[in-house]
């Protein structure tokens, strides 16, 4: 668990703070009483950051995190950054399959850049990368923090850069940055309908059989995300005390490879949906099965999951289930306004409104 002394009144930059993980981070920061600030590139109405408030509890600097200058007035403005969390861009296959050179500038280039800004001034800010267990690319399992990593697809290459210059900047340059590689993060406040568990859930709150890009065999590992925002925070923490922990990376999971379609049939079970999905099998460049080992990080971190996967899933499953439910409610009454009668404008509105 993280200290909440070692929080109380520090000063920390979080980059990527509307997303999935960067709002998770931000509110337990909050909660420890640090002073956060929140780099936000756009608004974003439907995000954890905002819907809980967070821009009244934060600084926010609106910019991209990828240009040079606004990084650097950030810094100059608040000497007193110790702690960098570099929680931008989460995966959505088919974007970066369409824009690929946003993704390389949003996790790489954005590294590489803020890692030499503070080796030049600011040697002493604590970073912590959010790298993916996508960077090892396909290889034998289970990946370990000594495999090669093998990247193909560009998210993953991207990742893999970003991983790579901060490995470089630790153990070259002495820099207190370290990189976690974690399995795929799930829980609440995961608006991205296009990912497994908030699409699937979607899917079975609208009656829907979910749709897999997959054939529904590939398997993937997970890290529930109230351990994964633990862990941003007890890396933090540990660097601050370890410089042998310079530049090192750790996987974070359950340790577990579930195929997908054991997933969905779980979700479906758990909202007492018997609902079977269908299988696409479309999709281009994903790796097929991936399962990470973790004793690195028990080993030199003392860490171990606080949530099993099974209970991870249910407090996932009942919070979309209870959110889904909120917002059809919303919906229903928008609808009855007479603003508009249509089923498309309903469907719009269960994801729209909250």
């Amino acid at each position: 668990m993280a200290n909440q002394d070692f929080w109380r009144d520090r000063t920390v930059l979080v980059a990527g703070a509307t997303g999935f993980l960067g709002g998770w981070v931000v509110r337990k920061l909050v909660d420890h009483g640090a002073k956060v600030i929140a780099i936000v590139r756009t608004q974003r109405p439907q995000t954890q950051f905002f819907l809980k408030g967070m821009q009244r509890h934060t600084q926010v600097e609106y910019g991209d995190i990828c240009d040079t200058a606004f990084i650097e007035r950030i810094f100059a403005a608040n000497p007193g950054i110790s702690v960098f969390f570099h929680c931008a861009y989460g995966a959505d296959v088919n974007r970066v399959l369409k824009e690929p050179l946003e993704c390389f500038h949003s996790a790489a280039t954005s590294t590489w850049t803020i890692l030499d800004l503070c080796r030049r001034k600011y040697p002493s800010c604590i970073h912590i990368i959010s790298s993916t267990d996508k960077a090892y690319g396909k290889q034998a399992l289970p990946f370990r923090e000594d495999s090669p990593l093998n990247p193909l697809h560009p998210y993953e290459v991207a990742k893999a850069s970003q991983d790579l210059a901060a490995q470089s900047y630790g153990k070259v340059y002495g820099l207190p940055t370290a990189i976690t590689r974690c399995g795929n993060y799930f829980g609440g406040y995961d608006f991205n309908f296009t990912r497994l568990i908030p699409g699937v859930m979607k899917d079975l709150a609208d009656g829907r059989q979910p749709e897999l890009r997959s054939n529904g065999r590939f398997t993937r590992d997970f890290l529930y995300m109230e351990d994964a925002v633990e862990v941003q925070l007890m890396l933090a923490e540990r660097v601050h005390e370890d410089p042998s922990l310079y530049g090192e990376a750790f996987n974070f999971s359950h340790g577990l490879e579930i195929e997908v379609i054991d997933i969905v049939r779980r979700m479906a079970e758990l909202t007492g949906t018997p609902i079977e999905p269908v299988v696409n099998d479309s999709v281009r460049a994903e790796i097929p099965h991936m399962r990470l080992a973790s004793e690195k990080a028990e080993q030199r971190l003392g860490w171990t999951p606080r949530f099993s996967f099974d209970e991870g899933l249910k407090r996932t499953v009942d919070w979309y289930s209870q959110h889904l439910r909120k917002n059809l409610a919303a919906a229903v009454s928008y609808v009855s306004t007479g603003v508009t009668s249509s089923v498309v404008a309903l469907q719009d509105a269960l994801v729209l409104v909250v």
